[in-house]
Protein backbone atom coordinates (compact mmCIF):
# COMPACT_ATOMS: atom_id res chain seq x y z
CA UNK A 1 0.00 0.00 0.00
CA UNK A 2 1.31 3.33 -1.00
CA UNK A 3 1.10 5.91 1.86
CA UNK A 4 0.58 9.62 0.90
CA UNK A 5 1.51 12.83 2.05
CA UNK A 6 0.00 16.08 2.81
CA UNK A 7 1.98 17.38 -0.70
CA UNK A 8 -0.70 16.08 -2.89
CA UNK A 9 -3.12 18.45 -1.64
CA UNK A 10 -0.79 21.64 -1.15
CA UNK A 11 -2.36 22.75 2.17
CA UNK A 12 -5.90 22.00 0.87
CA UNK A 13 -8.18 22.25 3.82
CA UNK A 14 -11.42 20.60 3.61
CA UNK A 15 -14.70 21.06 6.92
CA UNK A 16 -17.02 18.16 7.66
CA UNK A 17 -20.50 19.80 8.64
CA UNK A 18 -23.29 17.29 9.86
CA UNK A 19 -26.21 17.02 11.30
CA UNK A 20 -26.94 13.30 13.30
CA UNK A 21 -29.59 12.41 15.12
CA UNK A 22 -28.70 9.06 16.95
CA UNK A 23 -24.96 9.05 16.08
CA UNK A 24 -24.88 7.20 12.91
CA UNK A 25 -24.45 10.70 11.00
CA UNK A 26 -21.76 11.69 13.17
CA UNK A 27 -19.80 8.51 13.14
CA UNK A 28 -20.04 8.48 8.96
CA UNK A 29 -18.57 12.47 9.12
CA UNK A 30 -15.82 11.50 11.39
CA UNK A 31 -14.80 8.40 8.70
CA UNK A 32 -15.36 11.14 6.10
CA UNK A 33 -12.61 13.19 8.35
CA UNK A 34 -10.32 10.78 9.17
CA UNK A 35 -9.78 9.86 5.21
CA UNK A 36 -9.83 12.86 3.82
CA UNK A 37 -6.82 13.57 6.92
CA UNK A 38 -5.41 10.66 5.81
CA UNK A 39 -5.07 11.73 2.48
CA UNK A 40 -3.27 15.21 3.55
CA UNK A 41 -5.76 17.78 4.27
CA UNK A 42 -6.41 19.51 7.06
CA UNK A 43 -9.43 18.83 8.19
CA UNK A 44 -12.40 20.16 10.42
CA UNK A 45 -14.98 18.45 12.16
CA UNK A 46 -18.29 19.87 13.56
CA UNK A 47 -21.53 19.47 14.14
CA UNK A 48 -23.62 22.29 12.29
CA UNK A 49 -24.67 23.38 15.86
CA UNK A 50 -20.94 24.30 16.71
CA UNK A 51 -20.16 25.78 13.06
CA UNK A 52 -20.51 29.45 12.37
CA UNK A 53 -21.15 30.36 8.99
CA UNK A 54 -18.28 33.07 8.52
CA UNK A 55 -15.62 30.35 8.75
CA UNK A 56 -16.31 28.21 5.53
CA UNK A 57 -14.28 31.15 3.40
CA UNK A 58 -11.12 29.68 5.60
CA UNK A 59 -11.88 26.12 3.55
CA UNK A 60 -11.61 24.72 0.03
CA UNK A 61 -13.75 21.74 0.38
CA UNK A 62 -17.14 21.73 2.07
CA UNK A 63 -18.79 18.11 2.90
CA UNK A 64 -22.21 18.77 4.57
CA UNK A 65 -24.25 16.06 5.64
CA UNK A 66 -27.09 14.77 7.26
CA UNK A 67 -29.35 12.16 8.16
CA UNK A 68 -32.37 11.22 6.12
CA UNK A 69 -36.04 11.98 7.74
CA UNK A 70 -39.54 11.55 6.55
CA UNK A 71 -41.17 8.50 5.20
CA UNK A 72 -40.09 5.35 4.72
CA UNK A 73 -40.54 5.04 0.93
CA UNK A 74 -41.31 8.82 -0.02
CA UNK A 75 -40.53 11.99 1.35
CA UNK A 76 -37.70 12.16 2.72
CA UNK A 77 -35.50 15.43 3.30
CA UNK A 78 -32.97 16.91 5.40
CA UNK A 79 -33.58 17.48 9.23
CA UNK A 80 -35.00 21.07 9.67
CA UNK A 81 -31.75 22.10 11.82
CA UNK A 82 -29.70 20.88 8.58
CA UNK A 83 -31.63 23.00 6.34
CA UNK A 84 -31.96 25.81 8.52
CA UNK A 85 -27.94 26.52 8.54
CA UNK A 86 -27.59 25.07 5.04
CA UNK A 87 -29.47 28.36 3.80
CA UNK A 88 -27.24 30.36 6.29
CA UNK A 89 -24.00 29.41 4.33
CA UNK A 90 -25.59 29.62 0.85
CA UNK A 91 -23.50 31.36 -1.75
CA UNK A 92 -20.15 30.92 0.57
CA UNK A 93 -18.67 27.67 -1.14
CA UNK A 94 -18.17 26.85 -4.79
CA UNK A 95 -20.55 24.21 -5.30
CA UNK A 96 -17.67 22.68 -7.44
CA UNK A 97 -16.13 22.10 -3.84
CA UNK A 98 -19.01 20.72 -2.32
CA UNK A 99 -19.77 17.48 -1.66
CA UNK A 100 -23.04 16.27 0.33
CA UNK A 101 -23.80 13.08 2.07
CA UNK A 102 -26.07 11.42 4.28
CA UNK A 103 -26.88 8.10 6.37
CA UNK A 104 -30.44 6.53 5.72
CA UNK A 105 -32.40 3.42 7.37
CA UNK A 106 -34.06 2.08 3.93
CA UNK A 107 -33.51 4.65 1.08
CA UNK A 108 -32.32 8.46 0.66
CA UNK A 109 -34.94 9.10 -2.14
CA UNK A 110 -35.00 12.74 -2.56
CA UNK A 111 -32.25 13.99 -0.27
CA UNK A 112 -29.66 15.40 -2.57
CA UNK A 113 -31.84 17.10 -4.43
CA UNK A 114 -33.38 18.73 -1.50
CA UNK A 115 -30.22 19.16 0.09
CA UNK A 116 -28.77 20.88 -3.04
CA UNK A 117 -31.45 23.05 -3.22
CA UNK A 118 -31.34 24.17 0.85
CA UNK A 119 -27.90 25.04 -0.39
CA UNK A 120 -28.83 27.10 -2.84
CA UNK A 121 -27.16 24.64 -5.76
CA UNK A 122 -28.85 25.03 -8.81
CA UNK A 123 -30.55 21.46 -9.84
CA UNK A 124 -28.35 21.19 -12.88
CA UNK A 125 -24.88 21.58 -10.88
CA UNK A 126 -23.34 18.03 -10.23
CA UNK A 127 -22.52 17.92 -6.37
CA UNK A 128 -20.90 14.41 -5.42
CA UNK A 129 -23.20 12.35 -2.86
CA UNK A 130 -22.26 9.85 -0.28
CA UNK A 131 -24.67 7.41 1.52
CA UNK A 132 -24.56 5.16 4.04
CA UNK A 133 -26.68 2.47 5.92
CA UNK A 134 -24.77 1.60 8.09
CA UNK A 135 -22.79 5.08 8.97
CA UNK A 136 -19.27 3.66 7.50
CA UNK A 137 -17.02 4.37 4.55
CA UNK A 138 -17.17 2.08 1.77
CA UNK A 139 -14.44 1.51 -0.70
CA UNK A 140 -16.29 3.29 -3.55
CA UNK A 141 -16.77 6.20 -0.77
CA UNK A 142 -13.09 6.25 -0.85
CA UNK A 143 -12.98 6.61 -4.38
CA UNK A 144 -15.19 9.04 -4.82
CA UNK A 145 -13.51 11.61 -2.15
CA UNK A 146 -10.36 10.73 -3.76
CA UNK A 147 -11.72 12.06 -7.13
CA UNK A 148 -13.61 14.78 -5.34
CA UNK A 149 -9.93 16.39 -3.81
CA UNK A 150 -8.43 15.80 -6.30
CA UNK A 151 -5.36 12.95 -5.53
CA UNK A 152 -5.13 9.69 -7.15
CA UNK A 153 -6.61 6.79 -5.26
CA UNK A 154 -4.57 4.95 -2.67
CA UNK A 155 -3.11 1.25 -4.33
Amino acid sequence: MRKTTGTLTNGKKAVVLYYSHRGKTAAYAREIAMYLWSRGLNVRLSSVSDAKPEDLQEYDYLLAGCWTCGWFVVGQHPHTRWREFARQIRGRMDAAHTLLFTTYRIRTGSMRPRMKRALGIPATQQVPFLKSRNGRLSSTDKVLLDHFIGTPPIH
